[in-house]
Formats: C-alpha cells, structure tokens, sequence
C-alpha cells in the first residue's frame, strides 16, 4: 500500500466511531433520521455513550434533544446566551487556533437531565447559529500560511473537541453522530474531518442523484479540474494526513410505499441515485467503508416525526394514537409507526 492509500484510510488510534449524517441537499430528512437514529442507537447499547453533535446553524437536533418545539427552543436559547454549545468552544479555538483550550468537555451536555424522555446514556454539543458567521473566520485562519499547517489544526476543531469528550466517557465505549448542514461550507468540512463516515440520506429526487455527484467532488475529488487541485477539500486531507470518511450507506428516506414495496417512480428515481453511487464506487473504491455500497430504505413515517420532534421524545417512544400539535390533532397508527421503527433498528444493527 502506498503513503498516499494510507493517507487515505487511516483514522487514528485517538478518535472514536463517529458518524457524519450528510448530504449536499435539504429536504431529506435528515435531522429527524439522526435523531431516531442515534436515539435507537443508545437504546440497543446501553453501555455505549452516545454523543450528538449538531453542527447546522439552525440547531433543530438540539431543539428536539432538548425538550421538542417551545420546552427545547428556550433551553437551547439558554444554552447559547451562556455559549455552552459548538459556537461557543469555537470562540474559545478562534482565540486558540493551534492549541486544545482544556475546557472541552465543559461543553459536553447530559441530555436526561433536561429530557427525561431521552435515554441516561445521551450526551449533545448543543448547535448555534454563530456558525454561519464562524464559518468566515475559520476560512480566513486556514489560509494563513505560517504555520504551516494551519490549515489542518483548524480543521480539527470539532475532532478535538468530540475526542477530548470521548476520552472523559471512555472513548472505545463512545459513538458520535453528527448532524450536519446541507452546505459544503467551512463547519461542514470540521464535521466531515472528525467523521469516521459518512452515513447519506436520500429522498425521491432529481436533486438527489446530483448530490452524489457532488459529493463525489466535494469529498473524495472525483472530477476536480487540475487549477483546483491544491485547495480542494480531499486533496487538502491527503496532502495534511488527515483521513477522509468513507461512505458507510445511503438511506433511501421518505419513500411512499405500497403492499410494503416502494412506487415505481419512486423506485425508478432511487435507482438513478444507485447508478451515480457505484460510479463513485468504481472510480474510487476506498470511499466505502469496507469496499461495498450499503443502502437503506426507511419508510414514509406519516405524522410520526411530528410528533416525535415536537415531544422530544425518541421513536421508540412513541405509541399509537392522536396527539395535540398546535391547533392539529395528528393521529399515529400502529402499522406505519412499527413499520419505521423497524427500519430505524435495522439501520442501526449496521452501526
């Protein structure tokens, strides 16, 4: 094998199993996937420690750890005055930008001491919207050129954090998820650099297909015209040492279903995302974790995920009947619900 194959798979002895739940499109689900996920997750494995890292500036994940729509919006609100959360230890990183600050683990929050409804075993790095703006300022430091590697100790921001919040839980018992942005923007690359890998929620769509595309490109720089060589993102990984996440699965997300059988246009179109995903495949196999395309089908999950959110409580709490949502009354019946629920768990057993 050689340097640059080593460059590429290598994950280092320090980090933890970590999980970037990604795609470069909204619309997907993918907030609500990582919480049923991660949520399921520390429900199969109660002697794991299960950390969520939201890294979306709208902090809807953080919302719903913390208490759902109104109880975890003015928790979260909270939390951000006193900059307990991502944006918070990156103010501290802007004024020490080459160096851990020691107050990593400061950050970490125990989510059932403010969620009962959420398992004992549940940590969060709380989103913030000040990432949009420290997005700017975590570019301006990367491309500094003295030191040398500034680029590298800023992008390892999130990883040292999540990593020094690891080695306090024990970090072999530790699994981070990490929801991030659609874009592909500065804090986007942070979450990718301290991700083992990437697990790729998809919904029935043209868009969809193209997001593959582009994460072939933005990713694993597959395509990248040879001017952009030296600053695109993959590149830039290889040349630091850094490892890039391999792809764990694609989540077909959100597909209509009948006689337990996906539509055919829905069907058609996720075969079209499957066709764009092997030809990542075929031109760089390194970018799946162990050589082989996983996918996932997660049903549609009706008014579940409403009212899921909107509790603050994990799927696996959720029981049949109608539910007061504002001034709607949605009603939860038995067979979509188990039949999500099924999904999810299968989806984690992968984990």
């Amino acid at each position: 094998m050689s340097i640059k194959e080593k460059q590429e798979v290598q994950g280092g002895d320090d980090t933890m199993k970590s999980y970037a739940i990604w795609n470069n499109k909204g619309g997907v689900g993918k907030t609500y996937l990582s919480f049923a996920m991660a949520t399921e997750y520390a429900r199969q494995n109660p002697d794991k420690r299960v950390i969520f890292a939201d890294m979306c500036p709208q902090a809807n994940l953080s919302e719903i750890l913390l208490g759902g729509n109104g109880t975890g919006a003015a928790r979260l609100a909270d939390l951000i005055q006193q900059r307990r959360t991502v944006g918070g230890y990156f103010d501290r990183r802007t004024r020490s930008p080459h160096m851990i600050t020691g107050s990593e683990t400061s950050f970490l929050i125990p989510v059932h001491g403010t969620n009962k409804s959420i398992p004992e075993n549940v940590f969060l790095i709380a989103g913030d919207p000040s990432l949009e703006v420290q997005a700017q300022v975590i570019n301006q430091l990367s491309s500094v050129n003295l030191p040398v590697d500034s680029w590298k100790s800023i992008h390892l921001w999130l990883r040292d954090l999540l990593v020094a919040c690891a080695q306090q839980q024990g970090i072999e018992n530790t699994v981070c998820f990490i929801d991030c942005n659609p874009s592909f923007s500065a804090y986007t690359e942070l979450s990718l650099i301290a991700a083992n890998a990437i697990i790729v929620p998809c919904s029935s769509d043209g868009s969809s297909a193209r997001a593959v595309d582009n994460l072939s490109q933005l990713v694993y720089g597959v395509g990248v015209q040879n001017d952009y060589r030296s600053v695109n993102f993959y590149d830039r990984c290889i040349h630091f040492g850094l490892a890039v996440p391999v792809i764990h699965s694609l989540v077909f997300n959100r597909s209509t279903e009948y006689d337990k059988r996906a539509s055919k246009a829905f069907s058609a179109m996720f075969d079209e995302i499957l066709s764009r995903a092997e030809n990542l495949k075929k031109s760089k196999p390194s970018s799946f974790q162990g050589g082989e395309l996983k996918t996932f089908t997660v049903p549609d999950n009706h008014s579940v995920a409403i009212v899921s959110s909107h509790l603050g409580k994990p799927l696996f709490d959720i029981k049949p009947g109608r539910y007061q949502i504002h001034d709607t009354e949605p009603q939860i019946n038995n067979e979509p619900l188990e039949r999500y629920g099924k999904a999810v768990e299968i989806l984690v057993q992968s984990l």
